[in-house]
């Protein structure tokens, strides 16, 4: 705890960690919210998946003009002016009299995310100060969390007013966050990665084992992500009998777990660190936490699922912290950016392919059951082949 306050205490952290804090809050009020207005006004089948879908897709062919934005604009001046745009987008959303018209916002809101995460992950680490970068990683992903909490129940609530007040709303909160974000203007995107830039990411993660092992494991990872959404919105209302809106809880579950996680690891992660590489630790506890989805394929009721995403994100929110701090040990500063930039499309494919596989469901090729079998496992198994093979370099060591 005395070093998150130390965290909170540095101007340029503070500042970052408000707008993280306002940017999630904003985008998981969204991402519980538009579900629920496509599904009322167009259906709840393959429209919902494509819906899903659109937001992530786009990104994937704008990367390298991602890259060379953010090496002539900065971090900080790209995300912030792709937020405003956002907003403006969001707010629109309600507005779209038709379901084409609909999902041409919602791909232009998914190619604006395409500037702001790379941008908000590469001022990670200039505004984290020196020898706190696991307590930085910590509050960082408990900013994400605590708007996991807060956002679908606020999403969830704020339709019941109307659809155009609720997007209005999630609107302001992404415009508040730009503020914070400009105003970090001053700080260089902090990459020495020349204008061809995968190449030099290739070569580093073929001469890394562990960072070629953080790339897997974030990339299946991001595939069960995807595939979650669209699993709790038909298992809420085709196993637990509950209505569209409550869906929302149980994406609020898992990130009141990751809250509890985080105040759980304040003082036990620091231990655990001195014991093991970053690198383990994020493999063992993301092994935690997705043999705890397994147990969803048991739950009978939307209390027992709430229990267990709660569970489940306590060893969550240690994966994504030990994973940052593991890629920031491994790769200089310098190369960061970059990194983040290269691999920005690689999760969003991955993260589009755990929506489409929904598709599995929705056509009724898989039970619901066997569907999430089929995603929770994509992202636990690569890990049991990556825990085996640091075993060996580990006695090495030794």
């Amino acid at each position: 705890m005395n070093e998150w306050r130390t965290l909170l205490a540095a101007p340029r952290f503070r500042a970052f960690f408000l707008a993280l804090l306002c940017n999630n809050l904003g985008s998981w009020c969204v991402i519980a919210a538009m579900p629920i207005l496509v599904a009322e006004r167009f259906g709840a089948g393959m429209v919902l998946v494509a819906s899903l879908a659109l937001r992530i897709l786009p990104k994937l062919l704008l990367a390298p003009l991602a890259a060379g934005r953010m090496r002539r604009l900065g971090p900080a001046r790209l995300a912030s002016t792709a937020m405003l745009l956002m907003a403006a987008l969001t707010a629109a959303l309600p507005w779209c009299g038709s379901l084409a018209l609909l999902e041409i916002v919602i791909a232009a809101i998914g190619t604006l995310d395409l500037f702001i995460m790379p941008g908000l992950l590469t001022l990670r680490v200039p505004v984290t100060p020196a020898g706190l970068e696991m307590a930085g990683n910590t509050l960082c992903s408990v900013a994400d969390r605590a708007a996991k909490v807060a956002g679908p129940a606020l999403g969830g609530l704020a339709v019941l007013a109307g659809f155009g007040p609720a997007f209005a709303g999630f609107a302001l909160l992404t415009a508040a966050s730009a503020v914070p974000v400009a105003r970090l203007s001053g700080i260089a995107a902090g990459s020495d990665t020349p204008r061809g830039s995968l190449w030099p990411v290739l070569a580093a993660i073929r001469a890394d084992r562990q960072v070629a092992g953080l790339v897997i494991t974030s990339v299946t990872y991001l595939v069960m992500l995807g595939g979650l959404r669209p699993f709790l919105f038909w298992a809420n209302s085709d196993w637990y009998g509950a209505s569209d809106t409550a869906w929302t809880w149980l994406l609020a579950a898992q990130g009141a777990g990751a809250l509890i996680g985080a105040l759980v690891s304040a003082p036990v992660v620091p231990r655990l660190s001195r014991r093991m590489s970053a690198y383990r630790l994020s493999l063992l506890t993301g092994l935690a936490e997705g043999a705890m989805h397994l147990l969803l394929l048991v739950a009978t009721s939307s209390a027992q699922a709430i229990a267990i995403l709660a569970l489940a994100g306590i060893p969550e929110i240690v994966s994504t912290a030990a994973w940052f701090t593991a890629i920031q040990v491994r790769l200089p500063a310098a190369q960061q950016g970059g990194f983040y930039t290269v691999m920005a499309p690689l999760w969003d494919l991955a993260f589009a392919l755990g929506i489409a596989s929904a598709a599995l469901h929705a056509r009724g090729v898989l039970p619901l059951s066997g569907y999430w079998a089929l995603v929770s496992l994509t992202a636990t198994l690569p890990l049991l082949p990556l825990l085996a093979w640091e075993a060996p370099r580990r006695a090495r060591a030794t």
